[in-house]
């Protein structure tokens, strides 16, 4: 039975494979009208590469007039859904028949979305807007050759668009040089060269730059050890937003080594880091509410936040919630439920840097 239900649920999907192919081969063998048919249906139904069909048969005139609009129509509804060679014709299609102010932009951002997506044209093309000194291409091109995005992954390559970029003071390629120096990427393992790119990208506001240049300060490592001016540093990026540096700071201040242990201040930037989506911030602020340290013991609200860190995955966080059930009444556990709810909203998990 499960065989045939498979089979089953299989069958559209290689339906429209076969339509799809069926329309490709007419329209290589010049039966456009049949092409135009069934491609017009697949793409009424939301299929990409049809709706890209479209667009060039309506760009070229096969089948049907000229149409620079509808083509454009066409390619607009297939790149949104991400499919490379479309988002490649639209950017082509801004920037050679674009008459408003912003078509240029428009024609960099999807040359942009379809090299990362692996389109080799648009590769050549962001590459020859970054050689003329656009920053925003020499930024993506160093972020797509060091995760392998849309291109063979080369740190060196990475390293030398972001070198580009950084001499332009882009903070995210500054702050890219610190963690290649830190990590040895493409050049020597540097925390002195990475404590200089962070301070350069810290000093134009740049948090996750601040976050790295406090952990630095704090370990002594490339720079000469500063507690005050880490406690100082990691404090603007918690206070600026910045989950990991929320979190960190706040395991520090429970019982991180060498730094003044505060259990207020541990809850207090627990709580925001918990109320932003973090697991683990729920996870430990839901330890410090069973036991009561450093906050009113409140079994309800430790039990609300490990069904949070649970929802958002937290490995440890369902055996925390069996351990204190017991102690709770059916009432409590509808009440820490609800309170749950409020952390449902937030899906992104932090994860700070080692901070012991």
């Amino acid at each position: 039975m499960r065989r045939l239900i498979i089979l089953a649920m299989l069958g559209p999907a290689a339906v429209v494979a076969s339509e799809f192919d069926e329309a490709a081969r007419a329209y290589r063998d010049g039966h456009h009208e049949q092409a135009l048919a069934t491609f017009t249906g697949l793409a009424a139904s939301g299929d990409a590469r049809a709706q890209y069909a479209l667009g060039r048969m309506y760009e070229h005139g096969d089948g049907v007039a000229v149409d620079a609009e509808q083509a454009r129509a066409w390619y607009q509804k297939s790149a949104a859904q991400g499919y490379a060679e479309a988002e490649q014709r639209l950017a082509l299609a801004y920037e050679q028949h674009g008459t408003r102010k912003d078509d240029k932009k428009q024609a960099r951002r999807w040359c942009g979305l379809a090299a990362r997506h692996g389109n080799a044209a648009a590769v050549i093309r962001l590459e020859r807007y970054a050689e003329l000194g656009d920053v925003a291409a020499q930024l993506q091109l160093g972020q797509m050759y060091y995760r392998g995005r849309g291109v063979t992954r080369n740190v060196d390559d990475a390293f030398g668009w972001f070198s580009k970029a950084a001499a332009r003071s882009d903070v995210e390629a500054i702050f890219a040089l610190g963690r290649m120096a830190e990590r040895g990427d493409g050049q020597p393992q540097s925390s002195a060269a990475a404590a200089a790119a962070y301070q350069r990208s810290a000093a134009l506001g740049h948090l996750p730059s601040t976050y790295n240049l406090a952990r630095l300060y704090r370990l002594g490592s490339g720079i000469g050890a500063n507690a005050d001016l880490a406690r100082v540093l990691y404090g603007r990026a918690a206070a600026g937003g910045l989950l990991s540096a929320q979190l960190s700071l706040a395991m520090l201040y429970e019982s991180g080594p060498g730094w003044p242990r505060d259990l207020g201040r541990a809850v207090e930037w627990y709580r925001a880091a918990a109320q932003a989506g973090s697991a683990d911030a729920q996870l430990n602020l839901g330890y410090l509410y069973a036991a009561g340290s450093g906050i009113a013991r409140d079994p309800v609200e430790a039990y609300a936040l490990f069904s949070a860190a649970a929802a958002h995955g937290h490995p440890l966080a369902a055996s925390n919630q069996a351990q204190l059930a017991p102690s709770l009444s059916a009432a409590q556990i509808t009440d820490a439920e609800t309170r749950a709810r409020r952390y449902a909203d937030n899906r992104s998990i932090a994860v700070a840097e080692p901070t012991r």
